[in-house]
């Protein structure tokens, strides 16, 4: 296939940028730069992109040379093992000058040999680009979140008395999985009762009582882009006034956060929106995590909406606003949405 539009426009981006910073050459490894660039996914460690003025080049195992030379034919494709090595000799073969690598994305023995062979560290030109999505990307996401909003209304009336929070995980993974997801884009988590208290509980064998909490938070990976989304309720008819009352302050606090979101809006700005909210009800001390992060290749990107932060959101972010109020021993609630930053403030991408 001839390259695409949506390739050669971000391969053009990332020159501008080389171009700015006055490099003629540009070395990534990471797998899924690679993959934002080409749309071609390798493994972890199996392929080199070097990029430089009159082409691009990739060193990859020798079994991708024939498929992956006919999916990308404006690359030059080599195959071989010592791929940083060969890429290092390649530069020198083409008498590049200022040849850049991603050191945040880098591992050491190879950032040592690309230093040592006269290449320069940079900034993560690729992660700057990834955190704006363009409008192919904001489709894919608008699907794998929609999957996952399928998948809660799924298993909704299906989580029984007696069920562990392993089978409720595998009946979600399921679904996703049936309607396109390749993967799930982290490990389901599924809390009941106290469980639902820890924010990153890992899901077990612990059965649902009669009266319980369950929080579930999950997502899927479809055509390469995550989803992400939190939902958190009350299993009986017995509901704790005081579990009802965090969950309307969380709930509360989620809407508040995503009313925040917009162009040109502070990331601590939502977060704050939102803790205001937790903290004016008196559980603050309870709120025990950033509000959002960004979302798209990683589950975890830039930006975050965090009191951290310094970033400010633009047109394009795709983020999470999911405050949380946890009781330690007793319950948690947390409530998590993915929203787009348009125009018109925040398009919310968990839905039908």
């Amino acid at each position: 296939m001839a390259e695409s539009i949506v390739t050669a426009d971000r391969f053009s981006a990332l020159k501008k940028l080389m171009q700015e910073n006055n490099l003629d050459g540009l070395v990534v490894t990471n797998n899924l730069d690679q993959f934002y660039l080409s749309n071609f996914f390798f493994y972890p460690n199996e392929s080199v992109f070097l990029i430089h003025p009159k082409g691009i080049v990739c060193f990859t195992r020798e079994l991708y040379v024939e498929p992956f030379g006919k999916f990308a034919p404006y690359m030059e494709v080599i195959g071989g093992e010592n791929r940083v090595a060969a890429t290092v000799a390649k530069v020198k073969e083409l008498g590049l000058k200022n040849v850049g690598f991603d050191a945040e994305k880098e591992s050491f023995l190879n950032g040592e040999l690309m230093l040592k062979s006269g290449l320069v560290q940079q900034l993560s030109f690729i992660t700057e680009l990834r955190k704006t999505k363009d409008e192919a990307e904001l489709k894919v996401m608008r699907e794998s979140n929609r999957i996952a909003y399928l998948a809660y209304e799924y298993v909704l009336p299906r989580v029984k008395t007696g069920m562990t929070e392993c089978e409720v995980a595998a009946e979600m993974e399921k679904f996703m999985r049936e309607h396109g997801a390749t993967s799930t884009s982290f490990n389901t988590i599924v809390a009941f009762g106290a469980n639902s208290a820890n924010p990153h509980h890992e899901t077990g064998n612990t059965k649902l009582k009669e009266e319980d909490a369950v929080l579930v938070d999950f997502g899927c990976l479809y055509k390469g882009y995550c989803s992400d989304m939190t939902r958190s309720w009350w299993h009986g008819k017995n509901e704790p006034a005081e579990y009802k009352k965090i969950w309307e302050i969380t709930d509360t606090a989620r809407k508040t956060g995503i009313q925040k979101v917009g162009i040109g809006i502070a990331c601590k700005a939502v977060d704050g929106a939102s803790r205001a909210v937790i903290e004016a009800a008196g559980y603050g001390p309870y709120f025990t995590h950033g509000t959002g992060h960004g979302v798209g290749l990683e589950i975890h990107e830039e930006p975050y909406n965090a009191q951290h932060s310094d970033a400010i959101l633009k047109e394009g972010n795709i983020v999470t606003v999911e405050p949380g109020i946890y009781l330690p021993g007793k319950y948690g609630v947390r409530l998590e949405d993915t929203v787009a930053v348009t125009k018109t403030g925040a398009e919310i991408l968990t839905k039908k």
